[in-house]
């Protein structure tokens, strides 16, 4: 015997369990003396892991498929496994190599006794995963809102404005539209800077909101265009709330050194089969009612 399979021999007698298992069949190929502390122990080679490790008919649901790639060669998988029958925690390496075209998992269990004694190193391994997996969630959720919010003034973007027309729109018996533009924003932001075009576009915003409720849905779906679809509504209802945007931001000119001047024209069905005609309606309204803004005196551009 060459010196370093006397080496490689009594390293792996020395491990604490050390097992190889030919990964296809789950058979295993080899275990070392901590799997048979007990004078007279059955010997496993030959059995499934399954089958010797957990007493199991079939393969464990939570054992981790490793992928056979050639970075697999180079990957270990660390886990923890808790025996009830034992009591106790045991910590598990495993790896794939390929031998003449034949995959094998190299593993090694340590017997850890309890959770206490996972260490320093294994609850701080815990601890980045608890973070990683919180820090996903929460990242998960901002691009989730993001996707579907306008980032200026926290009301539906056109992305979600899209989505909703396809679904969430199709079973309404009518439906009310109000197309909103913000007049002379490129002006206020040519003279004030963009900042104070922002401060408008947020305080449109926050009116259409406030006014409408729950009772619609508002978007931003341009840069000075806004859109409010109000679901299952009477014709009074969509001319009540236009009214009120109208009402809400006079009020507002009060000690405001800029006007929020908003032109708006609205459309109602009593079939809501096609919304996006009956937004392209109240969207030609708007513009009829900028046209006439500008005629009458008004600040509509």
């Amino acid at each position: 015997m060459q010196l370093t399979e006397v080496f490689m021999e009594a390293m792996l007698e020395c491990a604490e369990g050390f097992y190889i298992i030919e990964e296809e069949s789950r058979k295993i190929c080899y275990t070392n003396s901590f799997f048979y502390l007990d004078e007279g122990s059955e010997r496993l080679e030959g059995k499934t892991c399954y089958q010797a490790f957990a007493g199991r008919s079939e393969p464990c649901r939570y054992c981790p498929e490793l992928g056979k790639t050639n970075s697999a060669k180079k990957s270990i998988y660390i886990w923890d496994y808790y025996d009830a029958g034992s009591k106790h925690w045991y910590k598990v390496k495993n790896c794939l190599i390929e031998v003449e075209s034949t995959w094998y998992r190299i593993g090694n269990v340590i017997k850890i006794g309890d959770m206490m004694g996972l260490g320093s190193e294994a609850v701080k391994e815990l601890g980045e995963m608890r973070k990683l997996a919180r820090e996903s969630g929460e990242l998960q959720q901002l691009l989730e809102y993001e996707s579907y919010h306008d980032r200026l003034t926290g009301l539906f973007n056109r992305n979600r404005y899209v989505c909703d027309l396809k679904e969430r729109f199709l079973d309404v018996q009518c439906a009310g539209i109000l197309f909103l533009d913000l007049n002379n924003l490129k002006e206020v932001n040519d003279k004030y800077f963009h900042s104070e075009g922002d401060k408008l576009l947020c305080r449109l915003a926050d009116t259409i909101y406030t006014a409408t409720g729950e009772a619609g849905r508002c978007y931003r779906v341009g840069g000075d265009e806004f859109i409010i679809i109000l679901p299952d509504c009477t014709k009074e209802d969509l001319e009540l709330l236009r009214r009120r945007i109208q009402k809400e931001l006079k009020q507002q000119e009060c000690g405001a050194d800029i006007p929020c001047s908003v032109a708006i024209g609205s459309a109602w069905s009593t079939s809501a089969e096609n919304l996006e005609s009956l937004v392209s309606e109240a969207d030609i309204r708007m513009y009829e009612n900028k046209r006439l803004m500008k005629d009458t005196g008004g600040t509509a551009k």
